[in-house]
């Protein structure tokens, strides 16, 4: 029988328990697949609150995962999330004893761009990278990044969705229809911070010759006191509702509230808040950098994407204002096929299924 070794800086934790999610559904479909008595895991322990609680946690993860390497038949499969963390550690461990572990690197986002864009990083990753198996990345678009800065080839590089809606947003509150008050409702939900391009999304919204339009931005982050004085200064603010961060279970209701909805972040290797707002029929406007959007935004079909900036979103989100109630009902009709690719079933029992199927061939 396998055996599965799961490290992991990411996981809910009981005063933050939203936190890391997909790792611990990621973590049960193992236990599914191997048995429970087959999957070990070492998980840090607590979010951390401070640059002093992240040195302890972090120390006493590691101190961990070396420990939990013990007496481990040879063949176990070591699948590390957020590798970047672990990158010592994996390379002591390719120095100090031979192949033992079929290694599996998942990447979720912003780790390939701290091990790209640090020669110490770099360096460690290039020294273990013969020790590597395999490397997850979470969309097409984000493998072959991983190909082009990290020199993996491609063939050792796979795609696993990196999380599902879930039946959290498989049968929203209510159909997707306009707000009673006939309000043009253009929402987002992000981290208020700089590389989300929230600033495009409230000028372009300043911008729209559209009646009756709202705007709702769900989430916190440190550029929310500087958005608030810029939708003052738009003359905007009284149309402009800043939610702040919300529980996951509570996005459902508020999406369905939305007529459209805008992500215009810069980069992300996924975006499953945009997969979430077409779980619940709404419509996608995204920004056309986001290449891994295109898993899942289907031009004319479900959404559309922009580019120009402010006035190429502007543009946009007018076009789709003016579409007829029966071409948007079809867009929305559409938007919620998602559902099933993004279903449980096919994002974590698919990718536990494809990394066995990828470590058998091998």
């Amino acid at each position: 029988m396998k055996r599965l070794l799961l490290w992991t800086n990411l996981y809910p934790t009981h005063a933050a328990p939203h936190y890391g999610t997909f790792v611990k559904s990621t973590e049960q479909a193992w236990r599914q697949a191997l048995g429970s008595e087959n999957v070990e895991k070492v998980a840090i322990r607590e979010k951390p609150t401070s640059k002093l609680s992240k040195i302890r946690l972090y120390t006493d993860l590691l101190v961990r995962c070396a420990l939990s390497l013990r007496n481990k038949p040879a063949g176990t499969l070591l699948e590390v999330h957020y590798p970047v963390y672990f990158l010592p550690l994996l390379y002591l461990l390719a120095l100090m004893k031979p192949k033992h572990f079929y290694l599996v690197l998942r990447f979720h986002g912003t780790d390939l761009a701290q091990i790209a864009g640090s020669s110490v990083f770099r360096g460690l990753f290039d020294r273990l990278k013969s020790s590597v198996d395999l490397c997850v990345a979470p969309s097409e678009h984000f493998r072959h990044e991983i190909h082009a800065r990290l020199k993996v080839p491609l063939a050792r590089i796979i795609k696993v969705y990196p999380d599902s809606v879930g039946e959290l947003f498989a049968a929203p509150l209510r159909a997707y229809e306009p707000a009673l008050d006939d309000a043009f409702i253009v929402g987002c939900v992000s981290r208020l911070e700089p590389g989300k391009n929230c600033q495009t999304l409230l000028e372009a919204f300043a911008k729209l010759d559209i009646p009756n339009k709202r705007l709702v931005l769900v989430g916190d982050g440190s550029q929310r006191a500087a958005l608030a004085q810029l939708a003052h200064k738009l003359g905007v603010a009284d149309i402009t509702t800043f939610k702040g961060a919300l529980p996951r279970e509570q996005l459902p209701e508020v999406l369905s509230d939305f007529s459209v909805f805008v992500f215009p972040s810069l980069r992300e290797s996924f975006g499953l808040v945009a997969v979430e707002a077409l779980a619940c029929g709404v419509p996608v406007i995204a920004n056309a950098q986001l290449h891994a959007a295109q898993e899942y935004l289907q031009e004319g079909k479900n959404g559309y994407f922009y580019e120009g900036g402010v006035d190429g979103l502007v543009a946009a989100i007018e076009t789709f204002h003016t579409l007829p109630a029966a071409e948007r009902a079809a867009l929305s009709a559409q938007a919620k096929s998602v559902r099933h690719r993004f279903s449980d079933q096919q994002v974590f029992t698919q990718g536990v299924n494809d990394i066995l199927s990828q470590q058998q061939s091998e």
